[in-house]
């Protein structure tokens, strides 16, 4: 038994070799620190269940103020048809009213020329007949005024009420234009919330799983992480398939799925059927896994020292997973099969066909950094670093 113990001491001692510095940026440097890094990411992940729930109801308040103003553009459209036909019958009233003025005015005129009105007046009989007389002269002056002064005031009123009228459609125009732009902009906000490649869900549980692993291992609260756990070493990086062709490259491009100009955040290996072997491109440790992401389907990360480089592989969409966190793995162990087709669709949202989606990245994703924001920016071109061929041309051998 203690014969065993000692082998099993020696293989673990060869396995520690190759002692490297974390990276400086990493704040998760014992077990402690990698819960408190935990935490943040629960925090994150509440924080974006709130924001993507208050984007969810702006969009429907912004849906339902369109639908409001479109209605009452359709009640003052009405308005204004009402308001036409008002304006057409009090021109006809105007017309009619300008005709009797016509010959109300040349009956005044008439009275005015020649000092008319003034023998009109003279004829009279009596006094009470003078009077009777002046006021049937001084009714015809009133009327004249008041007929004059109603035109002006319906003339004056239609202006206005044609004004109005007009002046609040384009006021509704212009706030359904508002909120259509507003609901567009609500809409790319939920988009980007929901297109996230590795959900915060997602790394939660790898970031836990990490912990668990760490703990297994015996590794103290307060003890580096770095001294626990080490990762044997390798000069170069192999093809993680022993055939296959790039069919899309490493940067931006036009998502095939989302049909978006979005960054491509690896390279992606077609040709081989799903259940193909996938291989770890060097030795090194698995230090993360995903399984079933509705973006990405089921994940490997594994850290890799290349000539005292600290390095994180990824393959993506796999159709299995053939190790676990913290084994460690040599450039020919088979990590996984490729999916991505078939039989992965039904939770891997963000594959068009069989292939392997494979990274490359500075540092350890899950331990000198936890962010997937942060493995996307320290992302490398795999093609120049593996010696790929160009898209399209194939390969035979890793």
């Amino acid at each position: 038994m203690r014969k065993k113990c000692f082998i099993s001491f020696i293989i673990i001692s060869i396995f520690l070799l190759g002692i490297i510095n974390v990276n400086a940026a990493s704040k998760a440097k014992t077990l402690s620190e990698l819960r408190k890094e935990l935490q943040t990411l629960k925090d994150k992940k509440s924080s974006a269940e709130y924001k993507k729930t208050r984007t969810k109801n702006q969009i429907s308040t912004a849906k339902n103020d369109i639908e409001s103003s479109k209605k009452a553009i359709e009640k003052g459209q009405e308005q204004i048809l009402v308001a036409e036909e008002q304006i057409k019958n009090l021109n006809l009233e105007i017309g009619v009213s300008k005709d009797k003025m016509l010959v109300l005015m040349n009956n005044y005129q008439k009275f005015e020329g020649d000092n008319v009105y003034l023998e009109y007046l003279f004829e009279s009989t009596s006094y009470a007949d003078f009077i009777y007389r002046y006021t049937i002269i001084k009714q015809l002056a009133d009327y004249n005024e008041e007929q004059i002064s109603k035109m002006q005031d319906n003339i004056v009123s239609n202006e206005e009420l044609k004004k109005d009228l007009e002046a609040k459609e384009i006021e509704l125009n212009n706030n359904i234009n508002k909120l259509e732009k507003s609901l567009d902009s609500l809409g790319s906000q939920l988009d980007e919330l929901a297109e996230e490649t590795m959900d915060i869900q997602d790394e939660i549980n790898s970031t836990q799983e990490l912990i668990n692993y760490y703990v297994k291992m015996g590794c103290g609260e307060k003890e580096d992480l770095e001294a626990c756990v080490r990762v044997k070493g390798d000069t170069r990086f192999s093809k993680p398939l022993t055939k296959g062709t790039i069919t899309s490259y490493y940067g931006y491009r036009i998502n095939p799925v989302s049909g978006k100009y979005k960054f491509h955040t690896g390279t992606d290996i077609g040709g081989n059927k799903e259940g193909t072997n996938v291989y770890s491109t060097a030795n090194g440790m698995v230090g993360k896994i995903i399984r079933k992401a509705s973006c990405g389907g089921n994940q490997v990360y594994i850290y890799h020292t290349i000539n005292g480089k600290q390095y994180t592989s990824g393959y993506m969409h796999l159709l299995t997973i053939n190790v676990s966190v913290g084994d460690s793995v040599t450039s020919n162990t088979v990590i996984g099969t490729v999916g991505g087709g078939r039989q992965t669709s039904s939770y891997d949202g963000c594959s068009t066909g069989a292939h392997l989606h494979f990274m490359l990245a500075d540092g350890w994703y899950g331990k000198t950094y936890v962010n997937w924001s942060t493995f996307v920016a320290k992302t490398m071109d795999a093609k120049k670093v593996l010696n790929l061929p160009s898209k399209n041309t194939w390969w035979y051998s890793r």
